[in-house]
């Protein structure tokens, strides 16, 4: 795959400007990000590597056509694609037997560690919280570990994030609170070969850039491995010996993994052209969000390196969300009640096949903004002291967005 893709770009690039190239590029990533992976050994060489443990069989899986994970309901019973269940001790430490994450599927021959089943509970208010029934097959988690559900995003306007000077995260970090508002958020920094950066991708804001982003959900919802997470066995501890005693996808046409780094690339690259709908100006709901307080961290744009303003409607930051939005664990930096701030982007509730908020617990804007706390009480407070017409008014300016 690695070396077609060369020989084709130097075809045309001598025949061609470099915007054919980078076209190109922008087709193999898309046939990458739609790719049904196989399990190794394969006769196709630069298809295989799924598993052996694993959540989904390529991005399109979780994340179609961009869109983030999605919902139904057939006789009372909630399906969904792009729902996980994520494994961790009161440190953050993923359990010993059964890794960072429930995987539901497994190569011929193996078990899936579990079955898991979602469902909602009543949880006052009008709200429901989401919860899933997990049976185990051949072993449960471990004493002492504790499940955390996740939902897939929108990968809409993640190319804009990326572009996001870190200059603008840094300047609206205020993690003692120094000007007394109640809101404290913080930048995480992660360590790179290229230095210190500021983490903004992930819903702890745990990768600095889409490429690295690209290469832990490779690794961890279908098994794939790259020089950026050279795992051949995906999330499978050394616990697992039945799944690490399988075939890998290894390939020295690929920097001797299942996926070499350019094709991570590429990848990324692709997700970066998802652009989010035009927003229409709407001065009155923009008003609205302005005067509840909800872009003290939805902050409507920020800047590029370049000065470009882009509308993100977010700080990027790890903010407290209180304990009724709190997760199971936390993850060695951020706690367990923080997250980094949603950017409002890609909010159509798609006729009840999306669902908001980490977990997607929230059937709706309205429900998604009445489980805020923590740093997001008082802006809450507002909306809910909205007339009913002006709360109406804003919730359909944010399915605008």
């Amino acid at each position: 795959m690695t070396a077609l893709r060369h020989v084709l770009t130097i075809l045309f690039c001598l025949v061609a400007p470099v915007a054919m190239a980078e076209e190109l590029d922008s087709a193999v990533g898309k046939a990458l990000f739609d790719r049904k992976w196989v399990q190794a050994p394969a006769s196709t060489n630069a298809a295989d590597g799924l598993g052996p443990l694993f959540n989904a069989v390529s991005c399109a899986s979780c994340h179609k056509n961009g869109n983030g994970a999605r919902f139904s309901a057939i006789d009372g019973v909630l399906g969904a694609a792009g729902f996980v269940v994520r494994l961790g001790d009161a440190k953050g430490a993923p359990d010993p037997v059964l890794g960072r994450q429930l995987q539901e599927h497994a190569i011929p021959g193996l078990t899936p560690e579990a079955r898991i089943s979602p469902y909602l509970e009543p949880a006052g208010d009008g709200l429901t919280r989401m919860l899933a029934k997990v049976t185990f097959n051949e072993r449960a988690s471990s004493p002492g570990i504790e499940q955390e559900i996740r939902v897939a995003p929108s990968l809409l306007g993640r190319g804009m994030i990326a572009r996001v000077a870190q200059s603008e995260i840094v300047k609206l970090a205020d993690p003692d609170d120094r000007d007394g508002d109640g809101i404290s958020g913080r930048a995480r920094i992660i360590q790179t070969k290229e230095g210190s950066k500021i983490g903004r991708f992930g819903l702890k804001a745990t990768a600095a850039s889409l490429t690295d982003q690209t290469a832990d959900a490779a690794m961890l919802d279908m098994g794939l491995s790259s020089p950026l997470r050279p795992y051949p066995y995906g999330d499978c501890p050394e616990a697992e010996t039945a799944c690490r005693a399988n075939a890998t996808g290894r390939s020295p046409d690929f920097d001797g993994e299942e996926i070499s780094k350019a094709m991570v690339e590429m990848v990324a690259d692709y997700v970066a052209t998802f652009q989010p709908k035009k927003v229409k100006a709407d001065p009155e709901g923009e008003s609205l969000l302005r005067e509840t307080g909800c872009v003290s961290c939805h902050v409507p744009a920020l800047k590029a390196t370049t000065g470009e303003t882009l509308p993100v409607f977010t700080d990027l930051l790890l903010h407290d969300m209180g304990n009724g939005l709190a997760g199971a664990f936390p993850d060695g930096f951020a706690a367990a009640n923080e997250w980094r701030t949603a950017p409002l982007i890609d909010l159509d509730a798609q006729k009840g096949k999306r669902r908001f908020l980490h977990d997607g617990r929230a059937a709706t804007l309205d429900e998604a903004i009445r489980w805020h706390g923590g740093e997001a009480v008082k802006a809450k407070e507002r909306y809910l002291g909205l007339s009913a017409e002006a709360k109406a008014r804003l919730i359909d300016y944010l399915g605008t967005l």
